[in-house]
C-alpha cells in the first residue's frame, strides 16, 4: 500500500510540519537540538565506547522524519563503536518524506552530507512495510518501517501476545520518540503504544523525547519506564528521559489468532561467534545466507557437491530479477515487492563492479492481461516512478533501444540481470568463506556433543557443526528432517541465442510470455521452459524452440529482429543452452526458518483438526539449530538476499527485518499447520 508523504514548509530555516503544526527539530541548530534531545539523554557515546568486539546495539525510533537522528547516530557509531560491532536501527514513519524532499535536508548538516548521500541512494519509496538499508559497509542496518506506528511495531514483534513479543530475541536498547507522536492531542498517539514499546525493550532500555503531553508521561510510567524531566532552561521544550525498569512481561489470555506454532518452545543452544555454521548448498540462497552470517561474525563453511559455487540452479550465465506486482495486498505480492526492492539495493555493488547490468526490466502484457490491469498497477505506484512507471510506445522504444509493437509496459529502472554463479563465488571470496566439495546425504543430531554430524553418501561422518542451514534446493528432500516439505522439482532450460546487428541494440531486459536479456559476448539469454516430470539435464532442441516461441509471443518485433537478414542460421540442435532444476513450493513462496520436528508438531497441534480456528498459546517444536532456506522457484535472485537476512537475524536472535505476517507466510511449519486445519494429514 502506498502512503501519503510528509508535507512541510520552511520557517526561519527550519522544516515545519503543516500536518502537526510544529517544527521537525527541537532547535534552530538542528544537529545540536537532536543531540541534546535524543543522543545525549540515552548516553549513547558512553554506551557505544564500552561495547565489546562483535557486539550489537539495537535502537528503536518512532518518527524517522528528516533522518537527522539516524544519520547523527551513524556518524557517532562509526566514530566510537568497535569496527566489528553492528548497530540495528528500527525506525517507524507513518508519513515518510519523498526522496526529492529529503534531498533538501542534506545541505542543512554539512558534517552528515556523505552519510545523507548514501541514505538517499538507497532511500525507499513511500510503500507500507519494512525496508532494509545497509549503511557504512554494513556496520549499520536500518529497518525503516513505513506505516501506522502501532501496526508496524506490532509486526516487528515475534507474537501478538505481549508476553512473547521478544521470545528469545534481543530487545531494543534505546528509544527515540518523535515530538509529533508525544505532543498534546497527537493523532499519532495510542494508549497501547507504551505497552508495545515496553514489550520490545531490553532490560534497562532507555528512552528520550521532548515536549511531552502529561497523558503520555503517565502511560509510559504505567508501562514500566522511570521518568526524568530535564529543566527547559534555554530551550523551547522540556526533555524527557526514561529507563525501563520492568523485565516481567505482562501475561494475557490467548488472543484471536494466537496460535504460536512459529515460536520454538525449546531453548536453542545459543551460538557464540566461535560457533561453526555449515551451509549445505552453494547456490544463490546458500551463498547469500553464508555472507549474511559471516557479516555477523560467525565462522561459516559451505558444503556442496561441486568444488565451485553456483553450478546447479544458479549456474545460468544471465539471470534476471523478475518483478511481479499486483493490484492486491495479499501475502504473495507483498513479499515479492519487498524482495525485489531489497534485491535492487543488494546487487547494486555487483552491477557497479561489472557483474551483469542494472539496465532496467521492461514487463510487457502477457496474452489475456488487460490494458486496465497494467493501468491499475501504474496508478497504485504512481508516486514511485523511480521504482516502476507505466511506459507507452515511445518510452518503450527509448528504454529498450529497439522498436516494439507493444503499446504499453511497466518499466523497473532499478532492476536488471546478473551472472548468479559469479555472484555466488564473489560472495564467498569477499567474506573469506571456504567451500568443501562433499555430497551430504544425511545429517544427525549428536546429543552428546550437542552438534550436528554430516554424512556423505558413503555413510561416513565428514564433519561436525554447531548449526546447519539446508540450502540445497530440491535435494532437501533427501534429509529425514525436511522430507515432509513436499517441494517440487521443476526442469527449466534457457537458450543462448546469437545476437544480430539489430538485437545488439537491446538495452534492457524484456519480460512477457518469455524473457530476453541484452547481449553478452554476442549472445542473448532467452527463457525459460517449464518441464514437469522431466529429470534430464540434457539440452533439448524442442525447449529452445519453446523459448523462441515465447519471446516471439512476448512481442513479435523481437522475434523478427532475431530472424533479421544478418542473423546466423542456427539449427535448434546446435543452439547453445543450459538446463537445470527449480525448487518450487505449493504456494510459490520460499521456505525459510527453523526446521520443525514433524511428529511433535502433529501431536501438539492435533486440536486444529477439529477446531481450525482455535486460539492457543501452544508453541512449536524445532530441531536444535537446524534451519532451511530454499523453495525460490524461478525467483531466487529476487528472494535470496531478503531470506538470507531473515534467516541470519533469526540465528543471531535479532529482531526480524520483515513483518511477522510475511515471515510466517514463508515459515517451514506453515504446510503442517494448513494441512492439519484442512485434515489432509
Amino acid at each position: 500500500m502506498m502512503l501519503d508523504t510528509a508535507k512541510f514548509e520552511w520557517r526561519l530555516g527550519v522544516p515545519y510540519s503543516s500536518e502537526f503544526q510544529s517544527e521537525y527539530s527541537p532547535s534552530k541548530d538542528i544537529l545540536k537540538g537532536h543531540y541534546e534531545a535524543f543522543l545525549s539523554p540515552n548516553k549513547l557515546l558512553h554506551r557505544w565506547q564500552s561495547l565489546g568486539e562483535s557486539n550489537s546495539f539495537s535502537l528503536g525510533e518512532i518518527g524517522f522524519g528528516t533522518g537527522v537522528n539516524f544519520l547523527s547516530c551513524c556518524e557517532l557509531w562509526l566514530k566510537t563503536a568497535p569496527k566489528s560491532a553492528t548497530l540495528y536501527y528500527f525506525s517507524v514513519e507513518s508519513m515518510p518524506f519523498c526522496k526529492t524532499d529529503l534531498e533538501q535536508f542534506a545541505d542543512l548538516s554539512p558534517s552528515l552530507s556523505t552519510l545523507y548521500q548514501e541514505l538517499l541512494e538507497k532511500y525507499p519509496a513511500a510503500i507500507q512495510g519494512f525496508h532494509n538499508i545497509d549503511i557504512g559497509n554494513g556496520r549499520i542496518k536500518l529497518c525503516l518501517m513505513q506505516g501506522s506506528v502501532q501496526e508496524q511495531l506490532t509486526a516487528l514483534a515475534e507474537s501478538n501476545c505481549s508476553e512473547y513479543r521478544l521470545h528469545r530475541k534481543k530487545g531494543i536498547n534505546a528509544w527515540f520518540l518523535n515530538h509529533f507522536l508525544v505532543q498534546e492531542q497527537s493523532s499519532l498517539w495510542h494508549a497501547k503504544i507504551p505497552q508495545v514499546i515496553a514489550s520490545l525493550s531490553a532490560e534497562n532500555a532507555t528512552l528520550s523525547t521532548y515536549g511531552v503531553a502529561s497523558n503520555v508521561t503517565n502511560e509510559l510510567e504505567n508501562a514500566g519506564f522511570k521518568i526524568s524531566i530535564e529543566d527547559s532552561s534555554g530551550r523551547q521544550y522540556q526533555i524527557l528521559s526514561a529507563q525501563f525498569q520492568t523485565t516481567q512481561r505482562c501475561r494475557e489470555p490467548a488472543s484471536k489468532g494466537a496460535n504460536q506454532w512459529h515460536l520454538n518452545k525449546r531453548n536453542n543452544i545459543t551460538l557464540d561467534k566461535q560457533a561453526k555454521i555449515t551451509i549445505i548448498g552453494a547456490g544463490i540462497s546458500g551463498c547469500t545466507t553464508a555472507a549474511a552470517l559471516s557479516k555477523r561474525g560467525y565462522r561459516v563453511t559451505v558444503v556442496d557437491r561441486h568444488a565451485t559455487a553456483g553450478q546447479e540452479g544458479s549456474g545460468n550465465p544471465q539471470a534476471i530479477i523478475y518483478p511481479k506486482l499486483s493490484t492486491q495486498e495479499n501475502t504473495l505480492p507483498r513479499i515479492n515487492l519487498h524482495a525485489i526492492m531489497y534485491a535492487a539495493r543488494f546487487y547494486k555493488p555487483f552491477w557497479d563492479q561489472g557483474f551483469g547490468q542494472q539496465c532496467g526490466v521492461l514487463v510487457l502484457p502477457k496474452s489475456g492481461t488487460s490494458d486496465e490491469y497494467f493501468s491499475q498497477i501504474a496508478e497504485k505506484f504512481s508516486t514511485t516512478p523511480a521504482f516502476v512507471k507505466l511506459a507507452h510506445q515511445r518510452e518503450i522504444a527509448f528504454y529498450s533501444g529497439i522498436s516494439l509493437n507493444a503499446s504499453h509496459g511497466l518499466f523497473f529502472p532499478t532492476l536488471g540481470w546478473v551472472p548468479p554463479s559469479l555472484v555466488c563465488q564473489k560472495l564467498l571470496k569477499d567474506h573469506n568463506i571456504s567451500i568443501i566439495q562433499e555430497n551430504i546425504s544425511q545429517i544427525e543430531w549428536n546429543q552428546q556433543t550437542q552438534q550436528w554430524s554430516l554424512f556423505t553418501g558413503a555413510g561416513s561422518a565428514t564433519m561436525m557443526s554447531d548449526a546447519v542451514v539446508i540450502a540445497n534446493a530440491h535435494d532437501c528432500e533427501n534429509f529425514e528432517q525436511t522430507n515432509f516439505l513436499g517441494i517440487n522439482k521443476l526442469r527449466g532450460q534457457i537458450t543462448e541465442f546469437p545476437a544480430t546487428k539489430q538485437s545488439q541494440n537491446l538495452a534492457t531486459v524484456i519480460c512477457g510470455e518469455g524473457y530476453i536479456v541484452p547481449a553478452k559476448n554476442g549472445f542473448h539469454g532467452l527463457g525459460a521452459s517449464y518441464n514437469v516430470n522431466v529429470h534430464d539435464k540434457k539440452v533439448r532442441p524442442a525447449d529452445h524452440q519453446t523459448n523462441l516461441s515465447k519471446i516471439n509471443s512476448t512481442d513479435s518485433a523481437i522475434g523478427a529482429i532475431l530472424r533479421s537478414s544478418d542473423a546466423k542460421i542456427v539449427e535448434p540442435s546446435n543452439i547453445r543452452g543450459r538446463a537445470n532444476f527449480r525448487c518450487t513450493t505449493r504456494d510459490y513462496l520460499p521456505i525459510v526458518g527453523p526446521v520443525p520436528v514433524l511428529e511433535s508438531m502433529l501431536s501438539d497441534f492435533d486440536f486444529l483438526r477439529t477446531d481450525a480456528r482455535k486460539d492457543s498459546l501452544q508453541m512449536g517444536t524445532y530441531h536444535p539449530n537446524l534451519f532451511i532456506n530454499c523453495g525460490m522457484g524461478s525467483r531466487g535472485l529476487g528472494y535470496a538476499p531478503l531470506t538470507a537476512e531473515l534467516l541470519a537475524a533469526d540465528i543471531s536472535h535479532e529482531l526480524a527485518p520483515l513483518e511477522r505476517e510475511l515471515r510466517k507466510a514463508m515459515h517451514p511449519s506453515r504446510f503442517i499447520i494448513r494441512d492439519l486445519k484442512k485434515k489432509r494429514i
